[in-house]
């Protein structure tokens, strides 16, 4: 009688040692879900409060005499810093433009920081990249992965 007690208590033994490995697997890919999650809603949270639009009118004329001006008005929620032009990834009819070749200003205050509901004067100086061809010409905006298309003709 005293063997079948025994048994039953080794077997009970052995099941709760499989049952504590079984849960610590999962609190611990449970875990694991978890932590991605948090970091990827603070990446998509940051997304969602950068949105901008370009309100520079596409029915203007643009020349190659002259640098290429754009205004963009931040619609988000948060401010970006704009004192460095790496803040904004431009590329212009299929080719990237550097980042020494971009001016941002502040075109309200000059402040250093684009605040949400102003706007900002992007200039792209005169280089090789810039090519406005007498058709249709294609700018691509992209600050904080928020991106904007500027189609407008040149002369």
């Amino acid at each position: 009688m005293a063997s079948v007690s025994a048994s039953h208590l080794i077997i009970f033994i052995a099941s709760l040692v499989i049952a504590a490995g079984v849960v610590g697997t999962l609190t611990t890919g449970v875990d694991r879900v978890s932590s991605a999650v948090d970091d990827r809603s603070l990446d998509v949270s940051q997304q969602v409060r950068m949105d901008m639009a370009i309100i520079s009118d596409p029915g203007a004329t643009y020349t190659t005499d002259e640098p290429l001006m754009i205004h963009v008005r931040n619609t988000g929620s948060q401010g970006v810093p704009i004192s460095d032009a790496s803040a904004v990834d431009i590329v212009f009819n299929g080719r990237f433009i550097p980042n020494a070749n971009v001016d941002i200003s502040d075109a309200n205050s000059g402040d250093e920081i684009w605040r949400p509901g102003e706007v900002v004067e992007i200039t792209i100086d005169d280089n090789p990249e810039i090519d406005i061809q007498s058709g249709g010409n294609r700018l691509f905006l992209t600050v904080n992965e928020d991106e904007e298309t500027f189609e407008f003709r040149g002369t």
